[in-house]
C-alpha cells in the first residue's frame, strides 16, 4: 500500500483507515466490548461503516464533477454510479441501524472538514486514481472484517455487509481499469 508519507495526502484513505481502526479497536479490546450489550456494538460499528459510506459519496461525485470527469463522459458516468451505489450503502445501514434502535448519524464527526478537504484536492487525476484504489482496498478489508465479527450472531447484518461487499469489490476493480486506461 502507501508509504505513510503518502497516506498523509491521501485524505480519503486516511478517513477509512481510520474509521476500520476504531472497528478494530472495539473489536479487539475486550475491556472496550465487556458488558456492553451486543446491540449497542454492532450499532456503533455500523455508524463508523455509515460515516465511511458518506465520504465515498462525497468522493466519487466530486470526481464525476471535476474537471476529468467533465471532459470525459466516460469517467464522469462511471463515479456518477458508484456514487449511487454509494448512497444505496448509506440507506441499507441507515435501515439496519434503525431496525437494530440506533438513529443513523449523517453528521459525523469531522464531516465538515472532510468536505472541504475534499474540495481542495489539486492532485493530478492520475494520483486521485490511485488514493481511491487504496481507499477501495481498505474499505474491503473493513467490509470483510465486520462480517467475520456479525457472522457469530447477527445474520442479517451480514447479509447487508455481503451486498456492499460485493459493490465494493466491483469498485475496487473498476477503480483498477480506469487507472490502467487513464494511463494508456
Amino acid at each position: 500500500m502507501f508509504e505513510q508519507n503518502r497516506m498523509a495526502e491521501n485524505l480519503f484513505l486516511r478517513d477509512v483507515v481510520a474509521l476500520r481502526e476504531v472497528s478494530r479497536d472495539v473489536l479487539r479490546n475486550p475491556g472496550l466490548t465487556a458488558g456492553r450489550p451486543q446491540t449497542a456494538l454492532s450499532i456503533e460499528l455500523l455508524q463508523s461503516v455509515l460515516a465511511a459510506e458518506i465520504i465515498c459519496v462525497m468522493r466519487y461525485s466530486l470526481l464525476a464533477l471535476s474537471e476529468d470527469g467533465l471532459k470525459n463522459d466516460r469517467v464522469a458516468t462511471e463515479f456518477q454510479a458508484q456514487a449511487n451505489d454509494e448512497r444505496r450503502h448509506m440507506a441499507a445501514l441507515a435501515r439496519r441501524i434503525e431496525a437494530l434502535g440506533g438513529v443513523p448519524d449523517f453528521n459525523p464527526t469531522g464531516l465538515g472538514a472532510r468536505v472541504a478537504a475534499l474540495s481542495r484536492c489539486n492532485a493530478s487525476f492520475t494520483v486521485r486514481l490511485q488514493q481511491n484504489l487504496a481507499a477501495e482496498q481498505c474499505v474491503v478489508e473493513h467490509y470483510r472484517m465486520l462480517i467475520a465479527f456479525f457472522e457469530l450472531h447477527d445474520p442479517e447484518t451480514v447479509a447487508v455487509l455481503e451486498d456492499i461487499l460485493r459493490d465494493e469489490e466491483e469498485h475496487r476493480s473498476d477503480m483498477q481499469d480506469l487507472l490502467v486506461s487513464y494511463r494508456g
